[in-house]
């Protein structure tokens, strides 16, 4: 019983989609934010102090498929309802880049588990 719930929530789990373009010149110890999206603006905030002076940058880019005009997307559904894209530049150098798909609303869940992931995987210092 206890294996059929721990793998039933281990395949609900969200995929991360990462890769490694290059290695930066110096160690990332600061990011510029830059997104149009607000509410991510907002999850992503508590979760790094952001400056506004960084030769490094961190973009993100989101969709939803209600934003879709596909009539193939619209007719078939989909197993998520969006997605979540962060990248990190040195100067206009792509560094790297994770992605997420979710199913409902983009949530503070969502945005901090990505956010964590690149942190982890760049490794992204703490700026001072």
């Amino acid at each position: 019983m206890v294996g059929l719930l721990l793998a039933t929530l281990l395949g609900c789990e969200k995929k991360i989609y990462q890769r490694h373009y290059t290695t930066a010149s110096t160690k990332i110890k600061c990011l510029t934010l830059q997104s149009d999206n607000l509410l991510i603006k907002e999850l992503l905030k508590p979760l790094y102090p952001f400056s506004k002076k960084c030769p490094f940058t961190l973009k993100t880019t989101s969709n939803f498929l209600s934003q879709c005009t596909s009539a193939y997307s619209k007719a078939f559904g989909s197993d998520f309802d969006g997605f979540l894209r962060l990248e990190v530049f040195e100067r206009e150098k792509l560094l790297f880049r994770n992605q997420i798909d979710f199913k409902g609303s983009l949530d503070e869940k969502v945005v901090k588990k990505l956010f964590l992931n690149l942190k982890t995987q760049l490794p992204l210092e703490e700026a001072q």
